[in-house]
């Protein structure tokens, strides 16, 4: 299809390929996994510890879920806590645009992340809503079908007429006349996010290390034995890698081949404007936007026409490009001065989902990363999922959900050595 016919790139939804029945099922996921989470966590007698290497939003969110299942927990970070994506992002806490294997997921994440806020971590969290729009006949079709599919999934979701649209975005451009908006999506602001996190982790006695750069590991059969870093080496009873695209790096000392490509996204940031215009999260014509609790307009895009790497220096190109997109938006702001530009790493894998689950051939060593630009607001579920799961595995215990459901991210599921093309 013509690029410049369809520029719902956030919509990963392939509506041409997905049925009614994928979309129940997902439903049906949805809440089995509810009923999981919800579920009491096994505490062992001996309280068991955890080092986490990352530190992320997603390393932060075990973190947070693993100490509060009573394990200790010791983070170790590279450089600095949430300096990649992780504090270079839009905030979004979304459902809607996801892929139906990822709903039932982003849905329940959603709501943690309301709980999250409602047990003091400052995350600046507010249902907003997300809205969709389309500026074509083909891109009405696309948002029509995925309407239908998400309805069936269990999202809320509503098509906007140009009325409604009007009513939620008063200074959208007048000739874009349709919307898919969800009700259920939020936005949160990542620098609060990750300090209080980090607040809550040392004030209940975790390790929370920044600077620490991992040199190897000590191995004894199918186990790691402890992580040796420049200082000092720190020994668990589990290991966690959620250092996104550095995952690759830091499992090719275990032997192990994990691909993730890392590719830069950009984000620009307006002036503050006094009066708050835009209250939902918006995805339309090949960009994203929200506008912040400080009054700022944050908005961004990337895909394959970014670089692959980890540069994250902002260029002429980008700010040109997502600026004439965010114009033709909402062609009132053209005045708008622009007062910062930054960029943070995605982290992409072959079919666009995680890795979640344990790494092949160590038993005590575990992943969570790979999430394709998706992993701040799916961060809170998998932070939760993966205290159940360390739980389950420290305990001796099967996870009943363990090839039913989480299968689907596993490192292995390519084969045991996964491929290296990306889209």
């Amino acid at each position: 299809m013509d690029q410049e016919m369809n520029r719902l790139s956030l919509l990963s939804l392939q509506v041409e390929k997905e049925s009614i029945g994928s979309a129940l099922y997902a439903k049906e996921i949805y809440e089995q996994l509810k009923e999981y989470l919800s579920a009491p966590t096994i505490i062992t007698a001996k309280k068991k510890t955890i080092t986490i290497i990352g530190g992320g939003i997603i390393g932060l969110m075990a973190a947070y879920f693993l100490q509060k299942s009573g394990f200790g927990v010791t983070i170790l970070e590279r450089k600095s806590f949430g300096a990649a994506a992780s504090g270079r992002n839009g905030g979004g806490v979304l459902a809607l645009g996801r892929e139906l294997r990822e709903v039932p997921f982003a849905r329940l994440a959603i709501e943690i992340w309301n709980a999250l806020e409602l047990e003091g971590i400052d995350t600046k969290f507010v249902r907003s809503g997300n809205v969709m729009f389309a500026r074509n006949e083909i891109e009405k079709q696309q948002l029509l079908q995925a309407h239908d599919l998400y309805h069936a999934s269990g999202l809320k979701v509503k098509i906007l007429s140009s009325n409604e649209l009007k009513t939620i975005l008063p200074e959208i451009d007048s000739q874009i006349t349709m919307g898919l908006f969800s009700e259920a999506d939020a936005q949160s602001y990542p620098f609060t996010t990750i300090k209080s996190l980090i607040s809550y982790l040392r004030k209940n006695g975790a390790q929370v290390i920044d600077h620490c750069d991992v040199l190897e590991f000590k191995t004894k059969q199918h186990e790691i034995e402890c992580v040796v870093t420049r200082h000092r080496d720190y020994q668990s009873d589990a290991y966690l890698f959620c250092a996104g695209p550095w995952t690759t790096e830091l499992c090719k000392k275990l032997n192990e081949e994990i691909p993730v490509l890392p590719r830069r996204s950009q984000i620009l940031v307006t002036e503050i404007m006094k009066k708050r215009n835009i209250h939902p999260f918006v995805a339309g014509n090949s960009i994203y936007l929200r506008q912040s609790h400080a009054g700022n307009i944050l908005f961004g895009g990337g895909g394959p026409w970014e670089t692959n790497g980890y540069d994250v220096s902002n260029t002429n190109f980008a700010i040109e490009f997502l600026t004439k997109r965010f114009i033709e938006i909402f062609p009132g702001y053209r005045n708008m001065q622009l007062i910062r530009a930054f960029a943070g790493t995605v982290e992409l894998t072959k079919d666009h989902l995680p890795y979640f689950g344990r790494i092949n051939s160590w038993d005590n060593a575990f992943i969570s990363a790979g999430y394709n630009g998706h992993g701040y607001g799916m961060s809170a579920v998998m932070g939760k999922l993966m205290a159940k799961s360390l739980s389950n595995y420290l305990a001796g215990k099967v996870n009943p959900i363990e090839t039913s459901i989480l299968s689907t991210f596993s490192v292995s599921r390519f084969g045991q050595k996964a491929g290296n093309q990306y889209v």
